[in-house]
Protein backbone atom coordinates (compact mmCIF):
# COMPACT_ATOMS: atom_id res chain seq x y z
CA UNK A 1 0.00 0.00 0.00
CA UNK A 2 1.42 3.41 -0.99
CA UNK A 3 1.77 5.64 2.07
CA UNK A 4 1.71 9.07 0.41
CA UNK A 5 2.20 11.01 3.63
CA UNK A 6 5.30 9.01 4.57
CA UNK A 7 6.73 9.42 1.06
CA UNK A 8 6.19 13.19 1.14
CA UNK A 9 7.82 13.44 4.56
CA UNK A 10 10.81 11.38 3.44
CA UNK A 11 11.24 13.43 0.26
CA UNK A 12 11.10 16.73 2.17
CA UNK A 13 13.69 15.44 4.65
CA UNK A 14 15.93 14.27 1.81
CA UNK A 15 15.83 17.63 0.06
CA UNK A 16 16.71 19.34 3.36
CA UNK A 17 19.60 16.90 3.86
CA UNK A 18 17.91 15.66 7.04
CA UNK A 19 17.20 12.13 8.23
CA UNK A 20 13.72 10.62 7.99
CA UNK A 21 12.59 7.35 9.52
CA UNK A 22 11.59 5.08 7.99
CA UNK A 23 13.25 6.08 4.69
CA UNK A 24 12.28 4.81 1.21
CA UNK A 25 14.72 2.80 -0.87
CA UNK A 26 18.24 4.13 -1.28
CA UNK A 27 17.72 4.20 -5.03
CA UNK A 28 14.74 6.53 -4.71
CA UNK A 29 16.55 8.81 -2.27
CA UNK A 30 19.56 9.02 -4.61
CA UNK A 31 17.26 9.94 -7.49
CA UNK A 32 15.66 12.72 -5.44
CA UNK A 33 19.13 14.05 -4.62
CA UNK A 34 20.20 14.03 -8.26
CA UNK A 35 16.97 15.78 -9.22
CA UNK A 36 17.41 18.38 -6.48
CA UNK A 37 20.97 19.09 -7.62
CA UNK A 38 19.82 19.60 -11.20
CA UNK A 39 16.51 21.40 -10.67
CA UNK A 40 16.34 22.81 -7.17
CA UNK A 41 12.93 22.57 -5.47
CA UNK A 42 10.18 20.38 -7.01
CA UNK A 43 8.04 23.50 -7.49
CA UNK A 44 10.58 24.69 -10.06
CA UNK A 45 9.41 21.95 -12.44
CA UNK A 46 6.23 23.37 -13.94
CA UNK A 47 6.05 21.71 -17.34
CA UNK A 48 7.75 19.16 -19.57
CA UNK A 49 10.32 20.46 -22.09
CA UNK A 50 10.03 19.28 -25.69
CA UNK A 51 12.27 19.02 -28.73
CA UNK A 52 11.21 19.23 -32.36
CA UNK A 53 10.07 15.92 -33.82
CA UNK A 54 12.51 16.16 -36.73
CA UNK A 55 15.46 15.67 -34.37
CA UNK A 56 14.11 12.42 -32.92
CA UNK A 57 15.91 9.15 -33.68
CA UNK A 58 13.85 7.71 -36.55
CA UNK A 59 16.07 4.65 -36.90
CA UNK A 60 15.56 3.52 -33.29
CA UNK A 61 11.82 4.09 -33.56
CA UNK A 62 11.45 2.15 -36.80
CA UNK A 63 13.54 -0.73 -35.45
CA UNK A 64 11.22 -1.15 -32.46
CA UNK A 65 7.89 0.09 -33.85
CA UNK A 66 6.48 -3.27 -35.02
CA UNK A 67 7.14 -5.30 -31.82
CA UNK A 68 6.00 -2.47 -29.55
CA UNK A 69 2.87 -1.91 -31.65
CA UNK A 70 1.99 -5.59 -31.20
CA UNK A 71 2.56 -5.36 -27.44
CA UNK A 72 0.56 -2.12 -27.16
CA UNK A 73 -2.45 -3.83 -28.71
CA UNK A 74 -2.58 -6.22 -25.74
CA UNK A 75 -2.99 -3.27 -23.34
CA UNK A 76 -6.34 -2.08 -24.68
CA UNK A 77 -8.79 -1.51 -21.86
CA UNK A 78 -6.16 -1.50 -19.10
CA UNK A 79 -5.52 2.26 -18.95
CA UNK A 80 -1.81 1.61 -19.51
CA UNK A 81 0.18 3.67 -21.99
CA UNK A 82 3.43 2.51 -23.58
CA UNK A 83 6.38 4.84 -24.19
CA UNK A 84 9.65 4.48 -26.12
CA UNK A 85 12.44 6.96 -25.42
CA UNK A 86 15.98 7.43 -26.67
CA UNK A 87 18.98 7.30 -24.27
CA UNK A 88 18.47 10.99 -23.46
CA UNK A 89 14.91 10.45 -22.26
CA UNK A 90 13.24 12.01 -25.31
CA UNK A 91 9.94 10.33 -26.16
CA UNK A 92 10.14 8.86 -29.66
CA UNK A 93 6.64 7.39 -29.66
CA UNK A 94 3.73 6.77 -27.35
CA UNK A 95 0.95 4.19 -27.62
CA UNK A 96 -2.23 4.94 -25.68
CA UNK A 97 -4.32 1.78 -25.37
CA UNK A 98 -7.66 3.50 -24.69
CA UNK A 99 -9.23 6.85 -23.77
CA UNK A 100 -8.15 6.51 -20.11
CA UNK A 101 -4.51 6.08 -21.14
CA UNK A 102 -4.79 8.96 -23.63
CA UNK A 103 -6.17 11.34 -20.98
CA UNK A 104 -3.42 10.29 -18.59
CA UNK A 105 -0.65 11.08 -21.09
CA UNK A 106 -2.21 14.44 -21.92
CA UNK A 107 -2.51 15.36 -18.22
CA UNK A 108 1.22 14.86 -17.61
CA UNK A 109 2.43 16.39 -20.90
CA UNK A 110 3.84 13.18 -22.36
CA UNK A 111 3.88 13.89 -26.09
CA UNK A 112 6.27 12.93 -28.86
CA UNK A 113 9.45 14.91 -28.29
CA UNK A 114 8.84 15.34 -24.55
CA UNK A 115 12.11 15.21 -22.59
CA UNK A 116 11.74 13.04 -19.46
CA UNK A 117 15.33 12.78 -18.30
CA UNK A 118 15.99 13.32 -14.57
CA UNK A 119 17.79 16.55 -15.44
CA UNK A 120 14.62 17.84 -17.13
CA UNK A 121 11.74 16.73 -14.86
CA UNK A 122 13.33 14.86 -11.95
CA UNK A 123 12.55 11.35 -10.72
CA UNK A 124 10.27 9.46 -13.15
CA UNK A 125 10.00 6.05 -14.80
CA UNK A 126 11.80 7.04 -17.98
CA UNK A 127 14.64 9.22 -16.71
CA UNK A 128 15.36 7.23 -13.55
CA UNK A 129 15.47 3.93 -15.47
CA UNK A 130 18.08 5.51 -17.78
CA UNK A 131 20.01 7.09 -14.90
CA UNK A 132 20.21 3.87 -12.85
CA UNK A 133 20.55 1.47 -15.76
CA UNK A 134 17.88 -0.94 -14.55
CA UNK A 135 14.13 -1.39 -14.17
CA UNK A 136 12.35 0.99 -11.77
CA UNK A 137 8.80 1.71 -10.67
CA UNK A 138 7.93 5.25 -9.53
CA UNK A 139 4.52 5.80 -7.95
CA UNK A 140 2.62 9.03 -7.25
CA UNK A 141 4.49 11.22 -4.75
CA UNK A 142 7.69 9.26 -5.33
CA UNK A 143 8.07 11.43 -8.44
CA UNK A 144 10.10 14.59 -7.96
CA UNK A 145 7.75 16.98 -9.79
CA UNK A 146 4.38 17.73 -8.23
CA UNK A 147 2.40 17.38 -11.49
CA UNK A 148 3.28 13.65 -11.56
CA UNK A 149 1.52 13.09 -8.22
CA UNK A 150 -1.27 11.03 -9.82
CA UNK A 151 1.01 9.05 -12.15
CA UNK A 152 2.68 5.67 -11.91
CA UNK A 153 5.54 4.75 -14.25
CA UNK A 154 7.36 1.44 -14.65
CA UNK A 155 10.40 1.87 -16.87
CA UNK A 156 13.32 -0.22 -18.05
CA UNK A 157 16.35 0.47 -20.24
CA UNK A 158 16.85 -1.49 -23.45
CA UNK A 159 20.48 -2.44 -23.97
CA UNK A 160 22.35 -3.75 -26.96
CA UNK A 161 22.67 -7.48 -26.19
CA UNK A 162 26.33 -7.62 -27.32
CA UNK A 163 27.86 -4.26 -26.40
CA UNK A 164 25.69 -3.45 -23.39
CA UNK A 165 25.13 0.07 -24.73
CA UNK A 166 21.84 1.66 -23.67
CA UNK A 167 19.65 2.11 -26.75
CA UNK A 168 16.68 3.71 -25.01
CA UNK A 169 13.95 2.96 -22.49
CA UNK A 170 10.49 1.40 -22.56
CA UNK A 171 7.95 2.55 -19.98
CA UNK A 172 4.43 1.63 -18.91
CA UNK A 173 2.60 4.67 -17.57
CA UNK A 174 -0.84 5.05 -15.98
CA UNK A 175 -2.69 6.69 -13.14
CA UNK A 176 -1.72 5.49 -9.67
CA UNK A 177 -3.41 2.16 -8.94
CA UNK A 178 -2.96 -0.62 -6.40
CA UNK A 179 -1.49 -4.06 -7.10
CA UNK A 180 1.20 -3.07 -9.57
CA UNK A 181 3.73 -5.76 -8.64
CA UNK A 182 3.35 -7.67 -11.93
CA UNK A 183 4.14 -4.67 -14.15
CA UNK A 184 7.94 -5.00 -13.62
CA UNK A 185 8.15 -8.67 -14.74
CA UNK A 186 5.80 -7.88 -17.65
CA UNK A 187 8.10 -5.05 -18.75
CA UNK A 188 11.17 -7.22 -18.24
CA UNK A 189 9.72 -9.72 -20.71
CA UNK A 190 9.15 -6.94 -23.25
CA UNK A 191 12.70 -5.55 -23.00
CA UNK A 192 14.16 -9.05 -23.28
CA UNK A 193 12.20 -9.58 -26.49
CA UNK A 194 13.38 -6.22 -27.83
CA UNK A 195 17.00 -7.12 -27.15
CA UNK A 196 16.52 -10.36 -29.10
CA UNK A 197 14.99 -8.26 -31.87
CA UNK A 198 18.16 -6.16 -31.90
CA UNK A 199 20.24 -9.30 -32.46
CA UNK A 200 18.19 -10.12 -35.53
CA UNK A 201 18.49 -6.58 -36.87
CA UNK A 202 22.25 -6.47 -36.26
CA UNK A 203 22.97 -9.20 -38.80
CA UNK A 204 24.54 -7.57 -41.91
CA UNK A 205 21.63 -8.36 -44.23
CA UNK A 206 19.12 -7.26 -41.60
CA UNK A 207 21.06 -4.05 -41.02
CA UNK A 208 20.83 -3.25 -44.72
CA UNK A 209 17.09 -3.99 -44.62
CA UNK A 210 16.66 -1.60 -41.69
CA UNK A 211 18.61 1.16 -43.44
CA UNK A 212 16.48 0.75 -46.55
CA UNK A 213 13.33 0.80 -44.48
CA UNK A 214 14.24 3.95 -42.54
CA UNK A 215 15.04 5.86 -45.73
CA UNK A 216 11.81 4.73 -47.41
CA UNK A 217 9.52 5.11 -44.40
CA UNK A 218 10.46 8.77 -43.99
CA UNK A 219 9.66 9.65 -47.61
CA UNK A 220 6.52 7.60 -48.23
CA UNK A 221 2.92 8.24 -47.26
CA UNK A 222 1.82 4.75 -48.37
CA UNK A 223 2.13 1.64 -46.20
CA UNK A 224 5.68 0.29 -46.41
CA UNK A 225 6.81 -3.17 -45.30
CA UNK A 226 10.35 -4.52 -45.35
CA UNK A 227 10.90 -8.26 -45.07
CA UNK A 228 14.38 -9.19 -43.93
CA UNK A 229 16.13 -12.49 -43.23
CA UNK A 230 15.03 -14.90 -40.50
CA UNK A 231 11.44 -13.64 -40.54
CA UNK A 232 12.30 -10.00 -39.74
CA UNK A 233 9.32 -7.72 -40.50
CA UNK A 234 9.38 -3.92 -40.31
CA UNK A 235 6.34 -1.74 -40.93
CA UNK A 236 5.82 2.01 -40.97
CA UNK A 237 2.90 3.60 -39.12
CA UNK A 238 0.56 3.30 -42.11
CA UNK A 239 1.37 -0.41 -42.55
CA UNK A 240 0.64 -1.14 -38.90
CA UNK A 241 -3.04 -1.20 -39.89
CA UNK A 242 -2.54 -4.19 -42.18
CA UNK A 243 -4.04 -7.42 -40.92
CA UNK A 244 -1.91 -10.41 -40.10
CA UNK A 245 -3.39 -12.19 -43.12
CA UNK A 246 -2.19 -9.38 -45.38
CA UNK A 247 1.35 -9.63 -43.98
CA UNK A 248 1.28 -13.39 -44.58
CA UNK A 249 0.07 -12.69 -48.14
CA UNK A 250 2.98 -10.28 -48.70
CA UNK A 251 5.44 -12.84 -47.32
CA UNK A 252 4.09 -15.48 -49.67
CA UNK A 253 4.56 -13.16 -52.67
CA UNK A 254 8.14 -12.30 -51.69
CA UNK A 255 9.19 -15.94 -51.36
CA UNK A 256 8.89 -16.28 -55.14
CA UNK A 257 10.62 -13.02 -56.12
CA UNK A 258 14.31 -12.96 -56.97
CA UNK A 259 16.52 -9.85 -56.65
CA UNK A 260 15.32 -7.14 -59.01
CA UNK A 261 18.40 -4.92 -58.88
CA UNK A 262 16.48 -2.23 -57.03
CA UNK A 263 13.76 -1.81 -59.66
CA UNK A 264 10.18 -2.27 -58.50
CA UNK A 265 7.96 -5.06 -59.73
CA UNK A 266 4.20 -4.65 -59.50
CA UNK A 267 2.32 -7.63 -58.14
CA UNK A 268 -1.44 -7.99 -57.67
CA UNK A 269 -2.85 -10.55 -55.26
CA UNK A 270 -6.48 -11.31 -54.39
CA UNK A 271 -6.46 -8.48 -51.83
CA UNK A 272 -3.49 -6.18 -52.45
CA UNK A 273 -1.62 -4.32 -55.14
CA UNK A 274 2.09 -4.26 -54.31
CA UNK A 275 5.33 -2.80 -55.62
CA UNK A 276 8.12 -5.16 -54.63
CA UNK A 277 11.84 -4.51 -55.03
CA UNK A 278 14.73 -6.63 -53.84
CA UNK A 279 18.44 -5.85 -54.01
CA UNK A 280 19.59 -9.17 -52.52
CA UNK A 281 18.07 -12.55 -51.62
CA UNK A 282 15.90 -12.43 -48.51
CA UNK A 283 15.54 -8.62 -48.40
CA UNK A 284 12.36 -7.20 -49.91
CA UNK A 285 10.95 -3.68 -49.90
CA UNK A 286 7.18 -3.66 -50.40
CA UNK A 287 5.05 -0.56 -51.00
CA UNK A 288 1.30 -1.22 -50.72
CA UNK A 289 -0.37 0.69 -53.53
CA UNK A 290 -3.97 -0.20 -52.71
CA UNK A 291 -6.19 -1.18 -49.83
CA UNK A 292 -7.87 -4.61 -50.00
CA UNK A 293 -9.57 -4.87 -53.39
CA UNK A 294 -13.38 -5.06 -53.52
CA UNK A 295 -15.06 -8.25 -54.64
CA UNK A 296 -18.34 -8.59 -56.53
CA UNK A 297 -21.51 -10.04 -55.15
CA UNK A 298 -23.97 -12.00 -57.26
CA UNK A 299 -25.94 -8.79 -57.88
CA UNK A 300 -22.88 -7.00 -59.21
CA UNK A 301 -22.55 -4.51 -56.34
CA UNK A 302 -19.15 -4.10 -54.72
CA UNK A 303 -18.51 -5.06 -51.14
CA UNK A 304 -15.38 -5.35 -49.03
CA UNK A 305 -13.89 -8.78 -48.47
CA UNK A 306 -15.06 -9.87 -44.99
CA UNK A 307 -12.24 -10.14 -42.49
CA UNK A 308 -11.65 -12.02 -39.26
CA UNK A 309 -11.82 -9.49 -36.45
CA UNK A 310 -9.25 -9.09 -33.69
CA UNK A 311 -5.76 -7.79 -32.91
CA UNK A 312 -4.94 -9.64 -29.67
CA UNK A 313 -1.49 -11.29 -29.83
CA UNK A 314 -2.70 -14.87 -29.23
CA UNK A 315 -5.38 -14.46 -31.89
CA UNK A 316 -2.94 -12.99 -34.42
CA UNK A 317 -0.37 -15.70 -33.65
CA UNK A 318 -3.02 -18.36 -34.34
CA UNK A 319 -3.96 -16.72 -37.65
CA UNK A 320 -0.30 -16.56 -38.64
CA UNK A 321 0.13 -20.27 -37.91
CA UNK A 322 -2.96 -21.06 -40.00
CA UNK A 323 -1.64 -18.92 -42.87
CA UNK A 324 1.67 -20.79 -42.71
CA UNK A 325 -0.14 -24.15 -42.85
CA UNK A 326 -2.14 -22.98 -45.89
CA UNK A 327 1.03 -22.02 -47.74
CA UNK A 328 2.59 -25.39 -46.92
CA UNK A 329 -0.68 -27.24 -47.63
CA UNK A 330 -0.33 -28.99 -44.27
CA UNK A 331 -3.25 -30.87 -42.69
CA UNK A 332 -4.47 -28.81 -39.77
CA UNK A 333 -6.47 -29.24 -36.57
CA UNK A 334 -8.10 -26.08 -35.20
CA UNK A 335 -8.92 -26.53 -31.52
CA UNK A 336 -10.51 -24.42 -28.82
CA UNK A 337 -13.56 -24.01 -26.66
CA UNK A 338 -17.00 -24.07 -28.31
CA UNK A 339 -17.84 -20.80 -30.03
CA UNK A 340 -14.30 -19.37 -30.47
CA UNK A 341 -14.60 -19.16 -34.28
CA UNK A 342 -12.85 -22.31 -35.43
CA UNK A 343 -14.84 -22.75 -38.64
CA UNK A 344 -14.47 -19.06 -39.52
CA UNK A 345 -10.69 -19.37 -39.18
CA UNK A 346 -10.75 -22.57 -41.26
CA UNK A 347 -12.59 -20.72 -44.05
CA UNK A 348 -10.61 -17.49 -43.70
CA UNK A 349 -13.83 -15.43 -43.46
CA UNK A 350 -16.64 -15.15 -40.88
CA UNK A 351 -18.79 -18.26 -41.30
CA UNK A 352 -22.41 -17.77 -42.32
CA UNK A 353 -24.55 -20.96 -42.31
CA UNK A 354 -25.37 -22.00 -45.85
CA UNK A 355 -22.71 -19.76 -47.38
CA UNK A 356 -19.32 -21.36 -47.92
CA UNK A 357 -16.56 -19.63 -49.96
CA UNK A 358 -15.64 -21.11 -53.32
CA UNK A 359 -12.91 -23.70 -53.04
CA UNK A 360 -14.09 -25.02 -49.65
CA UNK A 361 -16.33 -27.90 -48.62
CA UNK A 362 -17.66 -28.10 -45.06
CA UNK A 363 -18.68 -31.49 -43.65
CA UNK A 364 -20.24 -31.95 -40.20
CA UNK A 365 -19.04 -34.92 -38.14
CA UNK A 366 -22.48 -35.23 -36.56
CA UNK A 367 -23.78 -36.50 -39.93
CA UNK A 368 -21.82 -39.71 -39.37
CA UNK A 369 -24.29 -40.68 -36.65
CA UNK A 370 -27.26 -40.15 -39.00
CA UNK A 371 -26.04 -41.60 -42.31
CA UNK A 372 -23.63 -44.14 -40.86
CA UNK A 373 -19.87 -44.14 -40.62
CA UNK A 374 -19.19 -45.83 -43.97
CA UNK A 375 -21.38 -43.51 -46.04
CA UNK A 376 -20.09 -40.44 -44.25
CA UNK A 377 -16.44 -41.40 -44.85
CA UNK A 378 -17.26 -41.99 -48.53
CA UNK A 379 -18.69 -38.46 -48.62
CA UNK A 380 -15.47 -37.09 -47.11
CA UNK A 381 -13.38 -39.05 -49.63
CA UNK A 382 -15.45 -37.64 -52.51
CA UNK A 383 -14.91 -34.10 -51.24
CA UNK A 384 -11.17 -34.72 -50.97
CA UNK A 385 -11.06 -35.78 -54.64
CA UNK A 386 -12.83 -32.56 -55.71
CA UNK A 387 -9.73 -30.45 -55.11
CA UNK A 388 -11.49 -28.26 -52.52
CA UNK A 389 -10.07 -27.56 -49.08
CA UNK A 390 -12.15 -29.90 -46.93
CA UNK A 391 -13.23 -28.66 -43.50
CA UNK A 392 -14.45 -31.37 -41.11
CA UNK A 393 -16.16 -29.69 -38.19
CA UNK A 394 -16.94 -30.93 -34.66
CA UNK A 395 -14.60 -33.95 -34.87
CA UNK A 396 -14.98 -34.46 -31.10
CA UNK A 397 -18.30 -36.20 -31.85
CA UNK A 398 -16.65 -39.02 -33.84
CA UNK A 399 -16.26 -42.44 -32.29
CA UNK A 400 -12.84 -44.12 -32.28
CA UNK A 401 -13.51 -46.33 -35.32
CA UNK A 402 -14.81 -43.45 -37.46
CA UNK A 403 -11.87 -41.29 -36.40
CA UNK A 404 -9.49 -44.02 -37.56
CA UNK A 405 -11.32 -44.11 -40.89
CA UNK A 406 -11.11 -40.33 -41.20
CA UNK A 407 -7.36 -40.54 -40.65
CA UNK A 408 -7.05 -42.89 -43.62
CA UNK A 409 -9.19 -40.67 -45.83
CA UNK A 410 -7.23 -37.52 -44.95
CA UNK A 411 -3.95 -39.22 -45.82
CA UNK A 412 -4.69 -38.71 -49.53
CA UNK A 413 -2.66 -35.50 -49.53
CA UNK A 414 -5.46 -33.03 -50.28
CA UNK A 415 -5.73 -29.92 -48.09
CA UNK A 416 -7.86 -30.50 -45.01
CA UNK A 417 -8.83 -28.72 -41.80
CA UNK A 418 -10.43 -30.46 -38.83
CA UNK A 419 -12.07 -28.50 -36.01
CA UNK A 420 -12.21 -29.80 -32.45
CA UNK A 421 -14.11 -28.33 -29.49
CA UNK A 422 -12.27 -28.85 -26.21
CA UNK A 423 -11.20 -26.78 -23.22
CA UNK A 424 -7.92 -28.70 -22.85
CA UNK A 425 -4.95 -27.96 -25.13
CA UNK A 426 -3.30 -31.27 -24.20
CA UNK A 427 -6.43 -33.13 -25.28
CA UNK A 428 -6.19 -31.33 -28.63
CA UNK A 429 -2.58 -32.48 -29.05
CA UNK A 430 -3.55 -36.08 -28.23
CA UNK A 431 -6.41 -35.91 -30.73
CA UNK A 432 -4.08 -34.63 -33.48
CA UNK A 433 -1.74 -37.57 -32.86
CA UNK A 434 -4.64 -40.02 -33.27
CA UNK A 435 -5.55 -38.20 -36.50
CA UNK A 436 -2.08 -38.74 -37.92
CA UNK A 437 0.04 -35.96 -36.49
CA UNK A 438 -1.84 -32.91 -37.80
CA UNK A 439 -0.46 -29.52 -36.93
CA UNK A 440 -2.55 -28.10 -34.06
CA UNK A 441 -3.49 -24.43 -33.74
CA UNK A 442 -5.17 -23.38 -30.49
CA UNK A 443 -7.69 -20.53 -30.74
CA UNK A 444 -7.95 -18.44 -27.56
CA UNK A 445 -11.28 -18.03 -25.73
CA UNK A 446 -12.92 -14.62 -25.73
CA UNK A 447 -12.09 -14.03 -22.04
CA UNK A 448 -8.40 -14.08 -23.04
CA UNK A 449 -8.87 -11.51 -25.81
CA UNK A 450 -11.22 -8.98 -24.19
CA UNK A 451 -9.35 -6.17 -25.94
CA UNK A 452 -11.06 -7.35 -29.14
CA UNK A 453 -14.60 -6.99 -27.74
CA UNK A 454 -15.24 -3.44 -29.12
CA UNK A 455 -14.18 -4.45 -32.64
CA UNK A 456 -16.12 -7.72 -32.46
CA UNK A 457 -19.21 -5.94 -31.14
CA UNK A 458 -19.09 -3.40 -33.97
CA UNK A 459 -18.72 -6.16 -36.58
CA UNK A 460 -21.70 -8.11 -35.21
CA UNK A 461 -23.77 -4.91 -34.88
CA UNK A 462 -23.10 -3.89 -38.50
CA UNK A 463 -24.39 -7.28 -39.63
CA UNK A 464 -27.39 -7.50 -37.28
CA UNK A 465 -28.60 -3.90 -37.51
CA UNK A 466 -26.50 -1.76 -39.89
CA UNK A 467 -28.56 1.41 -39.36
CA UNK A 468 -29.14 1.12 -35.60
CA UNK A 469 -25.67 2.45 -34.59
CA UNK A 470 -25.43 0.12 -31.59
CA UNK A 471 -22.21 1.52 -30.12
CA UNK A 472 -20.99 0.45 -26.68
CA UNK A 473 -20.61 3.09 -23.99
CA UNK A 474 -17.52 2.93 -21.79
CA UNK A 475 -19.62 1.63 -18.87
CA UNK A 476 -21.24 -1.09 -20.98
CA UNK A 477 -17.86 -2.11 -22.35
CA UNK A 478 -16.54 -2.38 -18.79
CA UNK A 479 -19.38 -4.80 -17.97
CA UNK A 480 -18.66 -6.94 -21.03
CA UNK A 481 -14.95 -7.09 -20.25
CA UNK A 482 -15.73 -8.42 -16.79
CA UNK A 483 -17.89 -11.28 -18.13
CA UNK A 484 -16.36 -14.77 -18.43
CA UNK A 485 -17.98 -15.52 -21.84
CA UNK A 486 -18.51 -19.28 -21.53
CA UNK A 487 -20.12 -19.21 -24.99
CA UNK A 488 -17.29 -17.12 -26.49
CA UNK A 489 -17.99 -15.38 -29.84
CA UNK A 490 -21.30 -17.18 -30.31
CA UNK A 491 -22.52 -15.78 -26.99
CA UNK A 492 -21.40 -12.24 -27.88
CA UNK A 493 -23.01 -12.42 -31.33
CA UNK A 494 -26.27 -13.72 -29.82
CA UNK A 495 -26.26 -10.83 -27.35
CA UNK A 496 -25.92 -8.29 -30.17
CA UNK A 497 -28.61 -10.00 -32.26
CA UNK A 498 -31.07 -10.06 -29.33
CA UNK A 499 -30.47 -6.37 -28.71
CA UNK A 500 -30.96 -5.60 -32.41
CA UNK A 501 -34.16 -7.67 -32.52
CA UNK A 502 -35.57 -5.65 -29.60
CA UNK A 503 -35.44 -2.51 -31.74
CA UNK A 504 -32.70 -0.82 -29.70
CA UNK A 505 -30.62 1.89 -31.35
CA UNK A 506 -27.90 4.37 -30.47
CA UNK A 507 -25.40 4.10 -27.60
CA UNK A 508 -25.65 0.91 -25.54
CA UNK A 509 -25.58 1.47 -21.78
CA UNK A 510 -25.26 -1.13 -18.97
CA UNK A 511 -29.02 -1.02 -18.43
CA UNK A 512 -29.52 -2.26 -22.01
CA UNK A 513 -27.56 -5.44 -21.26
CA UNK A 514 -29.09 -8.60 -19.74
CA UNK A 515 -29.47 -8.53 -15.97
CA UNK A 516 -27.31 -11.65 -15.70
CA UNK A 517 -24.35 -9.67 -17.01
CA UNK A 518 -24.96 -6.64 -14.82
CA UNK A 519 -25.20 -8.70 -11.62
CA UNK A 520 -21.84 -10.41 -12.13
CA UNK A 521 -18.72 -9.25 -10.34
CA UNK A 522 -17.64 -5.85 -11.69
CA UNK A 523 -14.81 -5.72 -14.18
CA UNK A 524 -11.36 -5.93 -12.68
CA UNK A 525 -9.42 -2.71 -12.08
CA UNK A 526 -6.88 -1.96 -14.78
CA UNK A 527 -3.81 -3.27 -12.93
CA UNK A 528 -5.61 -6.48 -12.02
CA UNK A 529 -6.50 -6.98 -15.69
CA UNK A 530 -2.80 -6.80 -16.57
CA UNK A 531 -1.92 -9.05 -13.62
CA UNK A 532 -4.43 -11.69 -14.67
CA UNK A 533 -3.23 -11.54 -18.27
CA UNK A 534 0.41 -11.93 -17.18
CA UNK A 535 -0.40 -14.96 -15.01
CA UNK A 536 -2.29 -16.65 -17.84
CA UNK A 537 0.59 -15.98 -20.24
CA UNK A 538 3.16 -17.34 -17.77
CA UNK A 539 1.09 -20.49 -17.14
CA UNK A 540 0.81 -21.02 -20.88
CA UNK A 541 4.57 -20.62 -21.37
CA UNK A 542 5.20 -22.98 -18.44
CA UNK A 543 2.85 -25.64 -19.78
CA UNK A 544 0.65 -25.33 -16.69
CA UNK A 545 3.55 -25.74 -14.24
CA UNK A 546 2.80 -23.26 -11.46
CA UNK A 547 6.30 -23.26 -9.99
CA UNK A 548 7.82 -22.47 -13.39
CA UNK A 549 5.17 -19.80 -14.04
CA UNK A 550 6.06 -18.17 -10.70
CA UNK A 551 9.72 -18.17 -11.76
CA UNK A 552 8.87 -16.54 -15.10
CA UNK A 553 6.94 -13.79 -13.28
CA UNK A 554 9.56 -13.32 -10.59
CA UNK A 555 7.17 -14.03 -7.73
CA UNK A 556 7.01 -16.79 -5.11
CA UNK A 557 5.07 -20.03 -5.50
CA UNK A 558 2.83 -19.07 -2.61
CA UNK A 559 1.98 -15.79 -4.34
CA UNK A 560 1.02 -17.37 -7.63
CA UNK A 561 -1.08 -20.04 -5.83
CA UNK A 562 -2.89 -17.28 -3.92
CA UNK A 563 -3.47 -15.16 -7.02
CA UNK A 564 -4.69 -18.14 -9.07
CA UNK A 565 -7.19 -18.92 -6.33
CA UNK A 566 -8.27 -15.27 -6.22
CA UNK A 567 -8.86 -15.18 -10.00
CA UNK A 568 -10.35 -18.70 -10.07
CA UNK A 569 -7.64 -19.90 -12.44
CA UNK A 570 -6.68 -23.52 -13.03
CA UNK A 571 -3.36 -24.60 -14.50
Amino acid sequence: MLDSARIEEAKAACLLAAEAEPTPSAELVNSWRRSHAALGAPTNVRDVPRVAEDVLDAQLLEMFRAPLQRFAETLHGTGLALLLSDPSGRILERWSSDSTAERHLESVGTLRGAVLSEEAVGTNGVGTALATGHLVQVRGPEHFADFYRSAMCTGAPVRHPLTGRTLGAVTLSCEVAPRAELLPPLLHTVTTQLQQHVLEVERPASRRALETFVSMASSRTEPVVVLGPRGLVMQNAQASRLSHEHIAEIQAVCRDIRPTGGSARRVRTDNLTLEVSSSEPGNHLVVIRSAPLPVRTSTGTARATPALVGRSPDWLAALQEVARARLERSPLTLAGEPGVGKLSVALGVPYVPGRVPAGYTVLDSAESHVMGSREWLQKVAGAMRSGDTVCVRAAETLDRATLAGLRSVLDTGATSVVTLSTADEREAEDFAVRLGGNRVVWLPPLRDRVADIPELWNAFARTAAPTARLVLSEDALRVLRGHRWPGNLVELRSLVERLAASGASGPVEPGDLPASLRTEDPALPLIEQVELRAIRQALQEAGGNRAKAAEILGISRATIYRKMKSYRLTA
